[in-house]
């Protein structure tokens, strides 16, 4: 049987993985590039953890402003 949070997980996997793919990126630049680390990234991407909620609106920043979310990186 599969759990709602399992499938949660999963949701959230195959949403960060389309945003990647839609930004031409590979896990590693995709980290780099937003400071998030790769191995999360992966764990994410399969579906074995959630990310926090923190990092959560952090993509759905990256969703909206990919661009600008790199730049804001590079001034800190």
């Amino acid at each position: 049987p599969v759990s709602e949070a399992g499938v949660q997980r999963a949701l959230m996997g195959r949403r960060i993985r389309m945003l990647r793919n839609k930004l031409g990126l590979s896990q590693n630049q995709f980290a780099s590039l937003y400071g998030i680390p790769v191995a999360n990234i992966r764990q994410y991407e399969i579906g074995r953890t959630m990310p926090p909620p923190a990092v959560q609106a952090y993509l759905k920043v990256i969703e909206a402003e990919p661009v600008r979310a790199a730049k804001a990186l590079e001034l800190a």
